[in-house]
C-alpha cells in the first residue's frame, strides 16, 4: 500500500438532502478513495432533514449502514490543520502529504452518475457491504419485484395548469404517465404482469395507479431496502428527476424506463445497457425498442414463477 494511504484522507460530507443525493456524494468520494489509495471518512448520515419532516417521513438513516471511518481519531484531529481540495476529479491522482480531499456538492441533474458510471460494479458492492444487520436481514424478507413503478411525491410539486413537464424540475411524474404504461406494457406481454407501487405518497393520493388490477402498494420499509428491491425488479418505471428511482435503476440488472422529458446523460455503464433496456417508451408499443421487448418478454409471471422456484 503506497505511503501516502496515511499522510492524507477523503471525506464524504454528506448534504442535508434525500438518501440518493447523499449517496451521490458518497459514491464520488469512495471511488476517489479506492482510486488513490487514500482512506474515507464519511459524516452526515444521520442528519435530521426539515423537507421529509413536514412530508411525515421520519426516516433518518440512522441504522442503515455501518460507520465507514477507516482511519483513527488521532488523524482526523491532526487533519483540522491540512489543506482541504473541494470536489476533485475523480480519476487517479498523486495524493499529497496533509490533504483532504473532500466531496459535499450533489452532482449537476445533467449527469447525475457521470463520475461513478464506471465504478458501477464496485459501488455496489461497497453499498452492500455497508449495511447494517437490520437492513440486511429486512432486505432478504422482500419480494422480489416483476414491475417496480416508483412515484415521487414528497417535495416535488405537482404539475400546474398549462405547465409543460418537460420544461420543469422537482415536479410530480402525472399518474396518468405510470397508468398508461402499465397496460401498454401488459398488453404486449399478454399478462397483466404484477405491479408494486413505491411510493412517499399517501394511499389515497395513489387511487389512479392502485384501482387498477394487480397492482399493489409497497409495503412501508427503510428506503435503502426500497432502492434496493426496486433494483430486483424485472422492469423498473422511474419517477422524472428522483435520484432515488435513479439509484435503484443504476444498481439494477433490469429494463429501466426513464421519462421522455428528463432524459440527460445514461445512468448505468454501456455494458450493462447491451444487455438490459435504458431510455424512454414513447409511440404506439409495437414500436418500442427491439432490445426492450427481449427485455419485457423473458418476463415470467404468476404461476410460470411459482413453478420455477419450486
Amino acid at each position: 500500500m503506497p505511503a501516502h494511504r496515511y499522510l492524507a484522507y477523503c471525506h464524504a460530507k454528506l448534504p442535508n438532502a434525500g438518501l440518493g443525493n447523499k449517496l451521490l456524494v458518497w459514491a464520488k468520494a469512495y471511488a476517489f478513495s479506492r482510486l488513490n489509495y487514500v482512506p474515507l471518512h464519511v459524516s452526515g448520515w444521520t442528519r435530521l432533514h426539515l423537507a421529509p419532516l413536514l412530508h411525515g417521513d421520519f426516516r433518518f438513516y440512522w441504522n442503515y449502514f455501518q460507520p465507514t471511518r477507516e482511519i483513527g481519531q488521532p488523524v482526523l484531529d491532526a487533519g483540522r490543520s491540512w489543506k482541504v481540495i473541494s470536489e476533485p476529479p475523480v480519476e487517479p491522482i498523486n495524493p499529497a502529504a496533509e490533504v483532504i480531499y473532500e466531496y459535499s456538492a450533489v452532482p449537476s441533474w445533467e449527469d447525475f452518475f457521470g463520475d461513478i458510471r464506471a465504478h458501477r460494479t464496485e459501488v455496489r458492492e461497497a453499498l452492500m457491504g455497508m449495511l447494517t444487520p437490520a437492513r440486511m436481514k429486512e432486505l432478504e424478507r422482500q419480494q422480489m419485484p416483476v414491475v417496480a413503478v416508483h412515484v415521487r411525491m414528497g417535495d416535488f410539486l405537482k404539475l400546474k395548469a398549462g405547465q409543460r413537464f418537460d420544461q420543469v424540475g422537482n415536479t410530480r411524474t402525472p399518474l396518468e404517465y405510470f397508468r398508461n404504461l402499465i397496460g401498454q406494457m401488459r398488453h404486449l406481454h399478454g399478462s397483466r404482469l404484477p405491479v408494486q407501487v413505491f411510493s412517499d405518497g399517501k394511499k389515497e393520493d395513489l387511487g389512479e395507479l392502485l384501482d387498477l388490477p394487480d397492482t399493489s402498494l409497497a409495503p412501508r420499509r427503510s428506503s435503502i431496502v426500497d432502492i434496493l428491491t426496486m433494483s430486483r425488479s424485472k422492469v423498473l418505471i422511474c419517477s422524472a428527476g428522483s435520484t432515488f428511482s435513479y439509484w435503484a435503476g443504476f444498481l439494477g440488472d433490469c429494463a429501466l424506463i426513464l421519462h421522455p422529458d428528463h432524459i440527460h446523460q445514461p445512468i448505468r455503464p454501456e455494458a450493462v445497457n447491451r444487455n438490459f433496456y435504458e431510455g424512454p417508451l414513447a409511440g404506439p408499443p409495437e414500436s418500442w425498442p427491439r432490445l426492450f421487448l427481449d427485455n419485457l418478454k423473458s418476463v415470467r409471471t404468476g404461476e410460470e414463477q411459482h413453478c420455477a422456484t419450486r
